[in-house]
């Protein structure tokens, strides 16, 4: 069903249901009342009418007026504001969530209700500031509704990237027994401290880096992030040691990262001249973790330490047992180099071929949203969610 088909098919449930109510003020108000339902029974079929010449857009706004803002039709409208604002009639949804905020007498629960929609359609037509300070007046009269607000708050502060007041949300959802032990919300509070660490580290403020990322640790023991950015101020520091401490320790933690814990790795062990502890480590993931990068990495030493004839054989092993396309491209490069004359010239056009292709391909995805990418994001650019880009693994990844 396309988007157009939906809309009309909603637009359909919502005529149906005006009619109902229609059919309902009818049948409970007096004479007089049910003279004055003239003019709305007259905009209801117009609306009607718009919907089967195929025109959602005079027909929202015949619904519109013909829904009364009364009692009977509160309800109705909230509703239909909400179905605007999701099909993209943002400046709609806000009217008509004025409208309903605008009555008075209104429900107090049933106005915390509307306010939190309204903020929803000032956030998605980018109206920040009024959702801002919509939200802020509900926690300030302490409304039923105060949690959800803190959320959408925190949505806003995420949003501008203001991560002191976004951490200052989180503190305080998290006091409230319903999300005390919310790992998502835990997660995320960890994220924000670590954009402030990253700032630190920009410049160059290592003590403040330390400071966030302990605070991270403390809204999530395990998160992966705040362990790089821990292996990286130490790494900055030339504690090298301990740099190598909290990288092993997201191998242990975190084995589907051990592709991006690698370089830093080598930075560290090469810094101390350990070389033989690196391939130790790099067979210790071999042996748990099986990846490309790892593979790899393995190949260079073996390069390193007895030349190419035994890294040839090293990789044609490990590519037999594990296949992959980097893999392949890495053993195409180096029989290409004990060759020469046409064969040289065609595994350098094997392994070139092959290069472009992998170079169009993601190395990893969102396992949320199915977002595919070639760099690592915390954060999915798509849907928004924390900690759900992983890197792909199989033949084509790593």
């Amino acid at each position: 069903m396309t988007e157009i088909n939906f809309l009309l098919f909603l637009l359909l449930v919502l005529a149906v249901g005006v009619g109902w109510l229609l059919a309902r003020l009818t049948s409970l108000r007096p004479q007089a009342g049910k003279r004055s339902l003239t003019r709305i029974y007259h905009d209801y079929f117009v609306g009607l009418n718009y919907l089967l010449r195929d025109e959602p857009d005079e027909a929202i706004d015949t619904f519109i007026r013909a829904l009364e803002v009364n009692g009977d039709t509160a309800e109705t409208h909230l509703a239909l504001g909400t179905l605007l604002r999701r099909r993209g009639k943002v400046d709609k949804a806000i009217h008509v969530h004025q409208t309903l905020l605008a009555r008075p007498s209104l429900d107090a629960h049933f106005a915390d209700a509307v306010k939190l929609e309204l903020a929803t359609d000032y956030i998605a037509a980018g109206l920040l500031d009024r959702a801002e300070r919509l939200l802020k007046e509900m926690l300030e009269i302490d409304s039923n509704a105060k949690l959800e607000a803190l959320r959408q708050l925190m949505t806003i502060y995420q949003t501008e990237k203001e991560w002191h007041q976004a951490i200052g949300c989180v503190e305080k959802l998290l006091q409230s027994s319903p999300f005390k032990k919310d790992a998502v919300l835990h997660g995320t509070a960890a994220h924000y401290c670590c954009e402030l660490a990253d700032q630190a580290m920009e410049h160059g403020q290592l003590d403040e880096v330390r400071e966030y990322v302990k605070k991270a640790f403390q809204f999530d023991r395990h998160s992966v992030r705040a362990a790089f950015l821990a292996a990286a101020v130490e790494q900055s520091s030339g504690d090298y040691q301990k740099a190598i401490k909290e990288l092993a320790l997201i191998r242990q933690q975190q084995p589907e990262f051990i592709s991006e814990l690698i370089k830093p790795m080598a930075e560290c062990y090469a810094k101390l001249g350990e070389i033989d502890e690196f391939g130790k480590f790099l067979q210790a993931c071999l042996d748990e973790e099986p990846r490309v990068s790892v593979i790899l990495e393995l190949a260079k030493l073996v390069r390193q330490q007895q030349g190419e004839t035994a890294a040839v054989e090293f990789l044609s092993s490990k590519m037999t047992r594990y296949p992959s396309l980097k893999g392949m491209t890495a053993l195409l490069e180096l029989q290409a180099n004990e060759c020469s004359g046409a064969l040289r010239e065609n595994l350098l056009l094997l392994k070139s071929i092959t290069e472009r292709w992998l170079a169009r391909k993601p190395g990893y995805r969102c396992n949320q949203c199915g977002f595919e990418t070639r760099s690592l994001y915390w954060q999915c650019p798509s849907c928004q969610r924390w900690d759900t880009v992983k890197p792909i693994l199989g033949i084509e990844g790593e």
